[in-house]
């Protein structure tokens, strides 16, 4: 079976992303075009803008084509699939879609057409595949399927590509975790919409000598809000760090004590939020505390591999002083949930449909 998968998304932070090319590398010969990825076999990539994305992995498809199987992972690989659907009618479509951003919930023009797209998509798609049961349930009311969409979850476990990039992340980041603080890492930058503000705020409150390491992209406004935090609440322990790559974010968390993991509720994207960082802590082997969101506040109470609470500091507190019965039950979670297994069923679900 020949497979292409269209996505614009950078293989190199994007851990959905490069799910999606094992899971799909289990069912046939994959081709991928992606926006960027380093040299790997039977990925092509553009690192271009938007439109000229669009452009080339339609000329990609007429010119590799035949393929049995067109996956389209996430809103933007949409619009060339419409058109490809239009112009080359291919046999079956799979649409990976890993965030719900509904119509009447976003506020941009840009937004809104892309829900549209998305929802178009959707409908022409043999398969949809979402990353949660919640979202499963809400995508078959609001965009109208026959069926709920497959449920893939964002089960991953972060690596290194080679031993040279782990001496690279030890050396940038050795003198941060050469200490015997309780390390703190939140990989939601300085996101306030996500309550990073709070978290920053209420870190007083901790009862022990800890580190907060904030990781990934921020708006310069968010920035100059945690700074300001930080400088009025005369905080010598919270690091800023930017977007890192797989390898440095794997070596940070691994030296790290407790995973934050924040999402806003006010809308539905967020609030049924599906999250891989989760995951790429428990993977790493330690604790979380989350927001009540339901999927994260259901993790926390069926597993007890952390403590869902919105003001952060009472539930650091609470696995800060009994932290061995939470990385307990952390292990016990890992060993009890594959990411091979996680694979294994979304690929037999989705080759039971295509013997239909």
């Amino acid at each position: 079976m020949k497979i292409l998968l269209l996505s614009y998304s950078d293989y190199n932070y994007d851990g959905r992303l490069r799910a999606l090319i094992d899971v799909f590398s289990q069912i046939g010969d994959l081709h991928c075009f992606v926006r960027k990825a380093p040299m790997i076999n039977n990925i092509t990539t553009c690192d271009d803008n938007y439109f000229s994305f669009i452009i080339k992995s339609i000329a990609f498809y007429k010119k590799n084509m035949p393929f049995d199987l067109l996956v389209l992972d996430n809103r933007k690989a949409t619009i060339p699939g419409l058109i490809i659907h239009k112009l080359f009618k291919p046999s079956f479509i799979i649409q990976d879609s890993r965030e719900l951003y509904l119509f009447d919930e976003v506020n941009t023009f840009s937004s809104k057409l892309g829900c549209i797209f998305e929802r178009m998509m959707s409908k022409k798609s043999n398969i949809v595949i979402c990353a949660n049961e919640y979202r499963s349930i809400i995508m078959k009311e609001k965009y109208g399927l026959k069926n709920k969409p497959l449920v893939y979850e964002n089960l991953r476990k972060l690596k290194y590509d080679s031993e040279q990039e782990c001496k690279e992340a030890e050396t940038k980041f050795k003198d941060y975790v050469q200490d015997e603080d309780f390390h703190i890492i939140s990989t939601s930058g300085c996101s306030n919409k996500r309550t990073t503000d709070i978290l920053v705020n209420n870190l007083n409150k901790v009862e022990k000598k800890c580190r907060l390491f904030l990781v990934g992209d921020s708006s310069k406004e968010d920035l100059d809000i945690i700074q300001n935090i930080i400088k009025t609440n005369h905080l010598n322990n919270v690091f800023i760090f930017g977007k890192l790559n797989q390898a440095e974010l794997k070596y940070l968390i691994s030296k790290s004590h407790l995973g934050i993991v924040n999402y806003g509720q006010y809308d539905t994207n967020n609030k049924y939020c599906a999250s891989g960082k989760l995951y790429e802590f428990l993977y790493e082997g330690i604790p979380v505390v989350t927001t009540t969101n339901p999927p994260l506040l259901e993790m926390c109470y069926q597993y007890k591999i952390g403590e869902s609470d919105d003001t952060y500091y009472d539930a650091i507190n609470r696995i800060m002083n009994n932290y061995d019965y939470y990385k307990t039950n952390v292990i016990k979670y890992i060993c009890d949930h594959s990411i091979n297994n996680n694979d294994h069923l979304i690929v037999e679900s989705i080759l039971n449909y295509l013997k239909k």
